[in-house]
């Protein structure tokens, strides 16, 4: 997809760039993004879940476990635009599910929260962005052996913390779905996101056929996402996801024994902002792509803690209504990282 490269001296230059006080305006950045990090995490101890078509899609933990929740921090070596500007950036992240207790009128929950703390002497990526969004998913009822399940989430994507009033956005997707067997199920899917960075104004069809094989591998393959789980044998694991159009990931894993774990990841997503002085439909645009390795410590039962180093390549930034129609601001570097975190099931 060609872009042009919009000079960052253009009406950019009205975003202020933040000077002087007490603190620098980098310290405050990180304090303030160090506080949020400490909060999300209290928070992912209390219920979480993906808040896409994967909280109705996407296989369900295992039968004893009501709650999943996952965070991590990711910390960018220095870096640089291709002009010579300086550019840093800090990534926290939280994500998660609660199980539908349909027998006492409890929806499935989920949230998803990004937050980034973006440094730089360009002045539209020297603020800090969070992309936060809760949904919840219920079945409706069964018609024609098809039954039915809807979920309906809010949330916000733009200048933290919450400034921004064009950033607030909806999500819904209506399933329709039916047991094929014991082990498969079909659906039919209509999916809503409207912070996609890929046609976010557009009510998106879509399909999922979902299988368990056998103990072994479980896949589901379809629009909006598809996702397979392999474990040949006990050691290893592999499990790849695709949720259109945002984010593909791949995660290889070999148990060295019950408590560690070594795993190697590769991923490519998109994200988009709502931000100051780029436009009445416009949104900063990121594309990015990581691969890491690292290990994952089981220090007690549905708990585990990691720590990763990896590489980010081809990481863009641009505005425009989604990536079909975007200008490039910034191409930075490609650059290590560290990246830690958690996971914990109930």
């Amino acid at each position: 997809m060609a872009r042009t490269k919009v000079s960052t001296a253009r009406s950019f230059q009205s975003c202020e760039v933040r000077t002087g006080g007490a603190y620098s305006p980098t310290m405050y950045r990180l304090i303030y993004a160090a506080a949020v990090f400490a909060g999300l995490c209290f928070l992912s101890a209390a219920a979480s879940a993906q808040t896409g078509p994967g909280l109705l899609l996407k296989p369900l933990m295992s039968e004893d476990e009501n709650v999943e929740s996952r965070g991590n921090a990711l910390f960018l070596g220095s870096a640089h635009a291709e002009d010579g500007a300086n550019f840093d950036m800090s990534a926290f992240e939280l994500e998660g599910r609660y199980r539908e207790w349909r027998e006492r009128l409890i929806p499935r929950i989920g949230w998803d929260i990004s937050y980034y703390n973006l440094r730089s002497d360009i002045p539209i990526l020297d603020q800090d962005v969070l992309d936060a969004s809760v949904a919840v998913g219920m079945e409706l009822g069964v018609y024609s052996n098809w039954r039915s399940a809807l979920t309906v989430g809010i949330g916000y994507a733009g200048n933290a913390p919450f400034g921004e009033g064009d950033a607030y956005y909806g999500k819904a997707t209506l399933v329709l779905g039916k047991k094929l067997d014991k082990q498969t199920d079909f659906a039919l899917v209509i999916d809503y996101d409207g912070n996609r960075s890929w046609y976010p104004d557009v009510p998106l069809p879509g399909f999922a056929y979902r299988h368990e094989f056998d103990p072994t591998l479980s896949y589901v393959v379809g629009v909006p996402i598809s996702s397979v789980t392999w474990r040949p044998n006990r050691p290893v694991m592999l499990e790849v996801t695709w949720t259109f159009v945002d984010r593909i990931e791949a995660r290889l894993e070999y148990e060295l024994s019950p408590i560690w774990i070594v795993f190697m990841n590769l991923e490519q997503r998109f994200e988009a902002f709502s931000v100051d002085n780029i436009g009445d439909n416009d949104r900063l645009l990121l594309e990015q792509r990581r691969a890491e390795l690292g290990i994952r410590w089981h220090p007690w039962e549905h708990t585990s803690l990691l720590l990763a180093g990896g590489y980010t390549f081809k990481t863009e930034f641009s505005v425009g209504f989604d990536q079909r129609d975007s200008q490039l601001v910034a191409d930075i570097s490609d650059e290590p990282y560290v990246r830690v975190g958690f996971e914990r099931r109930w």
